[in-house]
């Protein structure tokens, strides 16, 4: 039991005196309040408190002091009707009453209300929502919903789902804890059963759950081969066929490829599900056709097709640099290091050498053909031979006669003949005439231009179109992957080189002038021992490896 909340009110007397007597007057007035017993109970449901206080006559207001919140207060009245509220857990709710007297006094007394949650649980339900055409085939995504599901709660909600295949074929499941579940309709050699339970939580804690029944037909086709996506690849590349997305009721399965068009391409494994190959060197754009068989364990079998389309590599008609090998700051690696990336010999022409479909000879990339004095080609062990064709860039290029004899004692072509820059036009400024029979065996003078005059009017090779190259035609026929050698040319298809000893340099002319700014005196020079450039005095001697396009 409660005790009372009890307030003394002492009012006191006047006391007066008359005469040596009096008499005096004490008035006690005690006020007090009772909130009710303690109570508990459901909520959402009404319940009633009703208070007691002394003396009569008296007013009573209730207030709530804590727990969760509770409409309508403050109240009047010594009893009232209260609903409880909507809650999620077990909660304690406490009310206060105030009891004012007439007179003025107060007094106050609280009550405690345990609140008892009533969660009415979920219920769990499972609809098929696709395909939108049934029954389902192979390859269909079905979806299983649990958004039907619901919380009787007015203000519940479902707060977690958990799917669980109690019995069925493997599946490739996207979620398990999703409000929908989709899988792809599998592969089956049987009509198969799949019993689902579904389990659904709400905001509450409540669970409940449910179980779905389907069936999926079997398929007409038990093995299903897949060559992959047709490919569009450039000559050289690696290409991959894979054929692992096929798919079989088995255990196990194996592939075979074989090519049914195009270009012949060698595969690593035709026998294994993933094979590989190098794209051939293709002129022109080129379609590949391949043909994959799967066959499951017990001789079922299927075919699928792909198609690669092979195009050019935009290379150019230039050479590459012939630097085939690696190398960190001291030393060869294997190229493809990680922390020396896109060196010379992994880019370009040269880093397919080896798959190029070369017309010619010549280190990695380089493509040279031997061609007789009449421009006929002969073979590539041939040590008579006059000229040769470049296969890549197209131009021809001379030969050097063999060493004859002391200059200016030579003949025509010697690789020992030197000459002064003089081409004969406006672009001549700054050369002198190099004197007859100086550097050269030309009664005429040892100018360039002589020297193009006189080796045209041999027809030499088949032409009359002879000239001294270009910076960038020259710099094509150094191999820089021979640097340390005495030369940077293949001496098989440029024999007959000079002495380097003789000028103390292996430079040779470009038909470009060097313009510095102020005179028209240099023009470019190539070292054939180093692959370096210079700005060279035109009025000096180099030597000189004329070119003719076809």
């Amino acid at each position: 039991m409660k005790l009372f909340a009890v307030l003394s009110l002492l009012c006191l007397g006047l006391l007066t005196g008359c005469g040596g007597g009096g008499d005096s007057e004490d008035a006690n007035i005690v006020a007090s309040v009772f909130a009710g017993e303690d109570q508990q109970v459901v909520e959402k449901t009404d319940f009633n408190v009703v208070a007691q206080g002394s003396p009569a006559g008296g007013t009573f207001t209730w207030q709530q002091v804590s727990g969760p919140a509770v409409e309508g207060f403050p109240l009047e009245g010594g009893e009232q009707t209260i609903t409880a509220p909507d809650i999620k857990a077990d909660s304690q709710l406490v009310l206060r009453v105030s009891y004012q007297t007439s007179e003025g006094g107060l007094v106050t007394d609280d009550i405690s209300i345990s609140l008892t949650s009533n969660n009415l649980l979920p219920q769990a339900v499972v609809s098929q929502i696709a395909p939108t055409t049934l029954p389902s085939v192979y390859s269909d995504i079905i979806t299983l919903s649990a958004l039907d599901s619901i919380d009787p709660d007015a203000n519940g909600e479902i707060v977690s789902y958990s799917w669980s295949l109690i019995s069925g074929p493997n599946l490739e499941v996207d979620s398990y804890t999703n409000s929908t579940l989709s899988f792809p309709h599998p592969l089956l050699e049987s009509n198969s059963n799949l019993k689902w339970l579904l389990m659904v939580t709400d905001d509450e804690g409540g669970e409940s759950s449910a179980e779905y029944i389907m069936t999926l037909n079997k398929t007409e086709q038990i093995v299903i081969a897949d060559a992959g996506e047709d490919q569009v690849v450039s000559e050289f590349d690696e290409v991959t066929l894979d054929a692992s997305g096929s798919e079989v009721t088995t255990a196990t399965y194996k592939c075979n490829w074989q090519q049914l068009s195009g270009n012949a391409e060698t595969l690593t494994n035709s026998s294994q599900c993933t094979t590989r190959f190098f794209a051939s060197d293709v002129d022109t754009a080129t379609e590949l056709n391949f043909e994959v068989t799967v066959t499951d364990s017990k001789g079922r079998s299927n075919t699928d097709t792909i198609f690669v389309d092979v195009t050019q590599k935009p290379l150019g008609l230039i050479n590459d640099t012939g630097v085939g090998e690696c190398y960190n700051n001291t030393q060869r690696i294997n190229c493809g290091s990680d922390d020396f990336l896109l060196q010379d010999a992994e880019l370009g022409r040269d880093s397919f050498a080896n798959r190029l479909d070369k017309v010619g000879e010549g280190n990695l990339a380089f493509d040279f053909t031997k061609l007789n004095e009449f421009a006929d080609e002969v073979s590539d062990d041939s040590s008579q031979f006059s000229c040769v064709r470049d296969n890549v860039t197209g131009l021809v290029w001379e030969v050097k006669s063999p060493l004859s004899g002391v200059v200016p004692n030579t003949t025509l072509r010697d690789g020992q003949n030197h000459y002064i820059w003089d081409l004969g036009n406006a672009s001549s400024v700054g050369s002198s005439s190099g004197g007859a029979n100086t550097t050269c065996p030309s009664n005429t003078d040892c100018g360039l231009q002589t020297y193009i005059d006189e080796v045209n009017s041999t027809d030499f090779c088949g032409g009359t179109n002879w000239r001294v190259p270009t910076y960038s035609e020259l710099l094509g026929l150094i191999d820089y992957g021979k640097q340390g050698q005495a030369i940077l040319l293949d001496d098989n298809l440029f024999p007959n080189m000079a002495d380097k000893t003789a000028l103390g340099h292996l430079r040779f002319w470009t038909s470009q002038t060097a313009v510095d700014g102020t005179s028209l005196s240099q023009a470019y020079i190539i070292d054939m021992s180093d692959g370096n450039d210079l700005a060279y005095p035109k009025e000096d001697t180099a030597y000189v490896r004329l070119v003719r396009s076809r």
